[in-house]
């Protein structure tokens, strides 16, 4: 077998820099940065990153009339019951209405729409669903009336 013999410049070098990049914590290998034409990628977290940029959020439903009378109805960050009961926060006046109808969350940075075991069920697009996330202009049938959801996202001016 052949000895290597002592270590020449070059690898010393490599070695001391693997040191060096092992004892920073630096989240790229060593190797990496040796490579020509290599990128130096750092890993940021979401939050980190959208926090700065200020922007404004807006979800709400467009319940469509017969009268042509739309309504606009808020959403927010909390729960919200549709149905005909009166502690349902949208109240929809229409017989084939349950009394707790459909709930609509916010989780996992979108709205979503969750039937509640009502009798005529809920459609999405024309779709009966159990549960779904909701996507700008969706149409949603609950009962016989129909709601657009719309969620508007902006840049707020300086």
């Amino acid at each position: 077998m052949l000895n290597p013999g002592p270590e020449c410049d070059f690898m010393k070098e490599k070695r001391d820099k693997k040191k060096q990049n092992a004892s920073l914590g630096n989240r790229r290998s060593a190797s990496s940065s040796d490579e020509p034409g290599s990128s130096a990628t750092r890993v940021i977290s979401r939050e980190k990153f959208t926090d700065k940029i200020p922007f404004r959020e807006r979800a709400f439903f467009e319940v469509l009339g017969e009268d042509l009378k739309n309504r606009i109805i808020e959403l927010g960050s909390g729960e919200v019951i549709i149905g005909r009961s009166l502690e349902c926060r949208i109240r929809l006046a229409d017989d084939s209405v349950s009394r707790k109808h459909a709930r609509v969350v916010f989780r996992n940075e979108e709205y979503q729409i969750e039937d509640l075991n009502s009798t005529n069920g809920v459609y999405v697009n024309g779709v009966r669903i159990v549960k779904c996330g909701l996507r700008n202009n969706d149409q949603i049938e609950i009962g016989g009336v129909r709601l657009i959801f719309n969620e508007e996202k902006t840049l707020k001016g300086k």
